[in-house]
This record gives C-alpha cells, structure tokens and sequence, in this order.
C-alpha cells in the first residue's frame, strides 16, 4: 500500500490531535471538541488532506447551521494554503441553503423566502381565521383563539412552529387520527397552537401540494426532512449530489432533528466518509431545536455506521487564564496549548453611561495601541438593543465600526422611518446619499406605512417588482422621493396612519431647532405605530429604545437635520475606510466560529445577561461563545449592584470589587 503523507499547511503546525483527525481513514467520524481547539482549521486539514491525495473538492460536502461558519471554513482553508480556486470547488452551504437547492424545481421559479415576523403574519392570522370558520371542530371548548391583532400570539406562534420543526415532534408522532387536546399535550404545546400550526402549514404549503407558497427561516430543511420522513428518497431529487465521497458537519452542536433527517439520507444514500465536529457547551439555538444528542449515538442507530471519536481538547485560540474562566463556566477541565496568555479583566459600572464609558476607553486604547488597526476589536451584544448607546458614542469619538448579526440602529425601520419623513418634507435628499440606505429608507417608508404601490397598467406586477422599480427610481434620481410619498404612499396607506404622517409632515416643515424631533415623533404617534406594525415584544422595546437614543443624540445639534447630516457624513466616511480600520459591534450568536485579539462583553447585570426569557443553560452557553473568541484579551462589564449571576460563576466573587472607570 502506498505511503499516504500529511498535507503540509501554512501559517500552522498542526498538533497531535489535529494530524490524528487529518488523517483518520475512518468511515464516520465524531469529534468532540472545546471552544478555541481550532475545529473549523481542523476539518479544512482534513478537507484539504482528501484534496492532495485524490479527492475532487466537487464531492466534498461540508455543512454548518450558519453562513458565518460557512465563511469562516472558507477562510480556514484559504489560510492553511489550499488555493482560492480550489476553495471555491468544495461544496460548503449552511444546512438550509443545501436543502434549498435539493428542492428546486429545474426550470421554476425559487421559493419565496420570507425572514420576517411582521410578514409572515397574515398568514397567521389566515391559519386563526380556518379554525375560527370550522364549523365541524370536535373540541371547541378546547380552543383559545386570540383576538384580532394580538402581536403576542403571533410571536408565540411563530416560535413554536419554529421548534416544532425543527424538532419534527408533529411528522414523527401523528398518527392518521385528528388533532385532539391530549395528542397537542404529548407534543408540550396547546391544541390552539396546534391547529393553528396545521391550518397554517397547509396554507403555507399550497393545501400540501409539493411546491410551497413561501418559505419562512430553515423551512427548506424542514421541507426537505418532512419529505424524507414521508417516504421520498434522494432518488426522487434530481439535484442530490449521489458522487459524493466526503461530508463534513462542523458546529455540529447546532443540529437539530430537521438537519439530522436530512444528513441520514446523505450517509445512506452514498458511501462518503463522514466527520463532524462539536462542542457540547455551544448550543445556543435550542429554540430551533438545537440538541447536543446527535452528537451520540444517533448515527450508528440510525444509519448502522460505526463511529469512532477524537477529541480535540486543549485551546489553541487563547490561553491559560481564559481557559480557566471559560472551564469554570463549562465545569469541565480546559486547558491551553497557546503560545500566548490571555489576560482576562472584569469591570464594573453603575449605570449604562459608565459602562459606555468603559468601552469607549478600552476602544481609544485599542486603537492607540494597534495604531488604527481596529478590526481585532470586538463588542459583543447579548441583545441589538444595546448597540445604541455604543454606537452613539462611537460616532461622536469618531471611531469607525461595522455591525454583524443585526443592523446599526442608523438604518433599522423606525430610524428609516423618520429620516424619510425629514427628507420629504424638506424635499432634500442631501442627508440620505448612500444608495443602500436609500433602498433600505424606501422599504423603511412602505412597510411602516402599509401602503400598496399602485401603477396603471402594471395591475398585474407584484409588489416587490414595482416596489423594486420605484426604489430605483428614487436612488437614481432623490428628486422623486417626494412624489413617490405623495403619489404612492399617502393615498394607499389606512385614514388613521394618514392623518399621522400629514400632522408629522407638518411638524417638519414648521418646526426648527432641538426639539424637532420629539415633536414629529409625538405627532406621528410612534408608540401606536410600533405597537400596530412589529410582531416581536423584544422588537418593539428596542424600536422605541432606538427611537429615544437618536433623539437623545440628535439634542447635540442645532437642528434634526444638522444631526441626520451629521450621520451621512459619518457613513460616508465608514464606507472610505478599509475593514482593517473598523471595530466589530456584533450579536454574541453570529460569531460562533471567528475570533479576535480583544474582546469586550457589557451589561452583565440582572434582567439583561443572562435573558430572564430564556433557558438558563442556554444564556450560559452564549456567554461562553462569547467569551472563548478572544485570543489576546476578554474585558466583561458587569453591574455593581445588579451582577449577572455568571459572574459568581466566573469564580468573582464580589462584583462589587470590579475595577472602576480609569480617569
């Protein structure tokens, strides 16, 4: 047999446990792995290994639960040294985005994807009215149906059909009798929320026929899973890739019995080798229906493979100090193989302006210290909600930033909202000259609205097409934005949302100097306008916590428009500038897989981090993605008074002890 040697990578030296993984001729592999152990670099060793000794990178299959930890194995192979080209030639998709492609028809159209709580509503409220006109329900004391605009359930709802597929309890429990109260108690949900969920699904599926109306978040790997459970093969998928020699999972944490479902097929429908890699203690999707138990025996039960385990356990990311932070919150032994330490500060705050005050410091000494070179700067957020007094202050420093997980509050909806408002009245589009936030300030304009684009003789075009050709008009030429208010939007809208936009029109064009703002907010109602359009109860709160911190902000200015002029310059400047200059403002869940030198975590308090709304163990296991992105440095900023109660678990023992501001 010929000798197989180890692809050599760049920029690494792989340890024993890597080149262990690297080069196991094992059929099904497991890797059970810490945080920092480098997983992602240690599949692309293997990918790559698979490539040098034969392997054409098209019949390599590596799937993960997100598009950032898609980009990130990319990256990961880039560096080891397997050529961009060759990158480019391996199969690697989020679960979902695969599951898309299997089930497009060749020659139709895609599925519409619809990612929103407010525009998957009327659907909902379309399943609530079938139930509410069934004039045969066999238990109708049973149903507690809600009242009409009830945001709550709709919220509800959609959360409970997400882990309801995502867990495949309905697909894999039912039996051919109907729904009834005690099948709906077995599944942990109510009976209205069932039959709702079912009226629904027919709705959202065409009443069952193969082709979906829409498609909501990770419904295509339910589609995908629901079809399999129901007798389908990947025979019948033209597009399944049967040639496939190795799949690889990575975050394989994050899978739930949708995905799993779907990975069965692809190790029975091929003889591929398979490796995944996880840890245990970085499941924060559990509302998906993320479980750490597929990472056990589920696939020699299922598919009759053997699998063999390697771990990878010491962390390469950061060092000893961390390790011993994040074991303590994991409670399980950690330990570290990194050249370097890294240093680990807990400061405390007593209100929010303080807090800022401390990232503001930790930001300005960063920058100092790397000499603008801020990208290994990252704040991460439990909640979008937060960003706002940072992203305030970095503005008024002047210090570049990019968000990841969520928008800057600058363009969310609401901010949107008025800054269209502002630019209609004035008729001056001057302080809205990007063309992205243009687009996003035109969509802003007709979702809060809720007007309907009327066009003569394009009676038979979609709203997204002319809604599209209306906001290319606008961003070629800003002088139609006060038509297209005039002529599109105040006409099509309902009386009361009309007489709101005309008294806060009015507002803006009479009213000068600092108190602008308030008043245009108080004229359009903004309270009952956010309560009417947003689903989500988090959504609201933050819509008008965003509201309050632009116009807390904007009270530094002579005018609303003096400070909206004041923002263009500032996004025209952030876009002059390269990535490399720009700190990092992210959610916590959508850096699973990156890393950076220095890493700040705020508002560590009671009510904020953990989320009283959400499981325990799962809050605990973001703070520790959280924390394990650090490489050089993690600074935590807890409450003095109100600490988390992961600080005491960080082995702190009085918060109250925490460092002070430095003057």
């Amino acid at each position: 047999m010929a000798t197989v040697h180890p692809y050599q990578p760049k920029h690494i030296t792989p340890t024993d446990e890597q080149v262990a993984v690297q080069m196991s001729a094992e059929r099904t592999l497991i890797i059970e792995a810490n945080a920092g152990a480098a997983k992602t670099t240690t599949l692309a060793l293997r990918m790559a290994q698979a490539w040098t000794t034969g392997m054409p990178p098209e019949r390599c299959l590596a799937l993960t639960y997100t598009d950032t930890a898609c980009q990130a194995l990319q990256a990961a192979l880039r560096k080891i040294g397997v050529p961009a080209p060759v990158v480019a030639r391996f199969r690697i998709a989020s679960f979902d985005a695969f599951c898309a492609a299997m089930l497009q028809e060749p020659y139709g159209p895609p599925v519409e994807q619809i990612d929103t709580q407010e525009a998957l509503r009327p659907y909902v409220w379309e399943a609530v009215q079938r139930i509410e006109a069934n004039e045969s329900e066999r238990w109708p004391e049973e149903l507690q149906l809600p009242s009409a605009g009830n945001a709550g359930f709709v919220e509800d709802f959609l959360a409970m059909a997400l882990w309801l597929k995502g867990t495949l309890k309905d697909d894999l429990e039912r039996d051919d009798g109907p729904a009834s109260p005690d099948y709906a108690g077995d599944l942990g949900i109510g009976y209205t929320q069932l039959k709702v969920f079912r009226a629904y699904e027919r709705i959202r599926r065409r009443e069952l026929a193969d082709e979906p109306l829409f498609r909501g978040p990770y419904d295509a790997t339910y589609d995908l899973a629901r079809r399999l459970l129901e007798g389908d093969t990947a025979a019948s998928l033209r597009p399944w890739p049967r040639n496939l020699q190795m799949v690889l999972v990575d975050e394989m944490h994050d899978m739930n019995a949708a995905s799993f479902r779907v990975l069965r097929e692809l190790l029975d429908s091929t003889q591929c080798q398979f490796c995944g890699v996880g840890d245990r203690d970085q499941v924060i999707y559990g509302a998906h229906g993320a479980d750490a138990v597929f990472m056990g025996d589920a696939i020699t039960v299922h598919t009759g493979r053997p699998v063999a385990r390697l771990p990878l356990t010491p962390s390469h990311r950061f060092g000893r100090k961390l390790a011993t932070k994040a074991g303590r919150l994991a409670d399980k032994p950690y330990g570290s193989l990194a050249a370097h330490d890294t240093a680990v500060q807990l400061l405390g705050y007593d209100d929010e302006a303080e807090c800022v005050d401390l990232i503001a410091h930790q930001v300005q000494h960063w920058r100092t210290a790397t000499r603008g070179k801020m990208a290994g700067l990252a704040v991460l957020l439990r909640h979008p909600g937060q960003s706002i007094a940072i992203e305030n202050r970095l503005l008024a420093d002047g210090v570049p930033y990019t968000v990841s997980g969520f928008e800057s509050y600058l363009l969310r909806p609401e901010v949107l909202l008025v800054r269209g408002l502002l630019a209609v009245a004035t008729d001056n589009f001057d302080s809205v000259t990007e063309p992205r936030t243009r687009e996003k300030l035109m969509r802003a304009l007709v979702f809060f609205c809720g007007a309907r684009i009327v066009v003569k003789g394009r009676e038979h075009e979609s709203q997204h097409d002319l809604l599209a050709d209306a906001i290319r008009s606008v961003t070629d030429n800003p002088l139609f934005l006060e038509s297209f208010f005039t002529n599109q939007i105040l006409p099509n809208v309902e009386p009361a949302m009309q007489r709101r936009l005309q008294r806060a029109l009015k507002v803006a064009k009479e009213a000068h100097g600092q108190g602008t703002l308030a008043r245009l907010l108080e004229a359009l109602q903004i309270d009952a306008v956010v309560r009417e359009v947003f689903v989500s109860r988090q959504r609201r709160a933050d819509a008008l916590a965003n509201l309050a911190g632009l116009s807390h902000a904007a009270q530094a200015f002579g005018s609303a428009r003096d400070y909206f002029l004041h923002l263009n310059a500032a996004e025209q400047r952030q876009r002059e500038l390269r990535s490399t200059a720009s700190l990092v403002l992210a959610h916590i869940g959508h850096v699973k897989g990156l890393e950076f030198e220095h890493v700040l975590i705020p508002y560590l308090e009671q009510g904020a981090f953990p989320d009283p709304q959400a499981p325990f163990a799962q809050e605990k296991n973001t703070l520790y993605v959280g924390m394990t992105r650090a490489r050089q440095q993690l600074t935590l900023l807890a409450h003095r008074q109100r600490p988390s109660a992961f600080v005491a678990q960080l082995g702190y023992a009085e918060s109250t002890q925490a460092a002070k501001a430095p003057a």
